[in-house]
Parts: C-alpha cells; sequence; structure tokens
C-alpha cells in the first residue's frame, strides 16, 4: 500500500502543481487513498521531495511545489515539459480535449501523455498539429483539461 501511494504522490506532483501536505493528502483521497497529514509527510521524508519557488506568482507571494530530488531546476517532468513548449489550445467537450500544437508537434506530445500513464486517460491520437485526449468520464474531464492548463502557464525555474 506505501509503495502504491508513494507512486501516486509521485505522479500527482509531475502532472499538477501541489502546493501543500493538505493539498497532496486531499489530492490522494480523490484518489481513494486514506491518508492523515503525518502519513503525507512521512511519504514525502521518504521520496526526498523538495519545495521549489513558482516563478509566476498570482500576485500574493511567492508560491511554492513539490518536486523529485533533483529537478528542483527546470521541469516536473517531460511530459511537463512538453506540454509547456508545444501545446498552444486546449479545449474539452465530454470525455475528450483537444490540444493544438505547432505543425508536426502533435505525436510528441501524444506519446508523451501517453507514457505519463494518467488513469483518467483511456488514450491519445496524435495528428499532425492536434492531438486528442480521450477521458474515460466525462466528470473528469475538467480537472485533467486544468492539469493541461496548469502545465501550459507554468514557467520553469
Amino acid at each position: 500500500m506505501k509503495t502504491t501511494r508513494q507512486r501516486a504522490i509521485l505522479s500527482l506532483i509531475a502532472t499538477r502543481p501541489v502546493h501543500s501536505q493538505e493539498e497532496l493528502a486531499h489530492f490522494l483521497e480523490l484518489q481513494g487513498y486514506e491518508v492523515t497529514q503525518a502519513t503525507v509527510s512521512r511519504d514525502i521524508k521518504d521520496l526526498g521531495l523538495v519545495k521549489v519557488p513558482l516563478k509566476n506568482g498570482n500576485g500574493s507571494g511567492t508560491q511554492f511545489k513539490y518536486v523529485e530530488p533533483g529537478l528542483g531546476k527546470g521541469y516536473a517532468s517531460r511530459l511537463h515539459r512538453v506540454i509547456a513548449e508545444l501545446v498552444r489550445g486546449c479545449r474539452g467537450s465530454l470525455n475528450q480535449i483537444v490540444l493544438r500544437t505547432p505543425p508536426g508537434s502533435a505525436m510528441l506530445v501524444a506519446s508523451a501523455i501517453d507514457e505519463a500513464e494518467w488513469p483518467e486517460v483511456l488514450g491519445t491520437i496524435g495528428g499532425d498539429d492536434t492531438v486528442l485526449v480521450i477521458v474515460e468520464d466525462p466528470a473528469k474531464m475538467p480537472v485533467v483539461k486544468q492539469r493541461f492548463e496548469d502545465m501550459r502557464s507554468e514557467d520553469p525555474l
């Protein structure tokens, strides 16, 4: 259970900014894990996670997010880098998300999404400048779409 939960933590911090232990606990609970603040704190310590500042604060002071050790500079994952650098637009409907990219880039983006193995994503189809992301449940589409939007709007350190 601990190993599975810690894998879920690494997936969460790689796919979205997680700013606090409370937020991490909330995301884990949404995935069905029963955790306490102490459990999350131990997992963060065991995994060696570090908090790094985000460049694009919202005007209310510096914001931070958790990253894996060694990723304190740059992007949190290959997917994060690819989305931030290549995705120009993001729209969703029902259980589908359409990502727009420069010509010739869609297959790279689709591959990075597939490699991330998000449990909510059934698969992708990459064309020349468009990626179709199929989400398993229409209720989860807004959450997945927001992850893409967050990765697009974050500046790396």
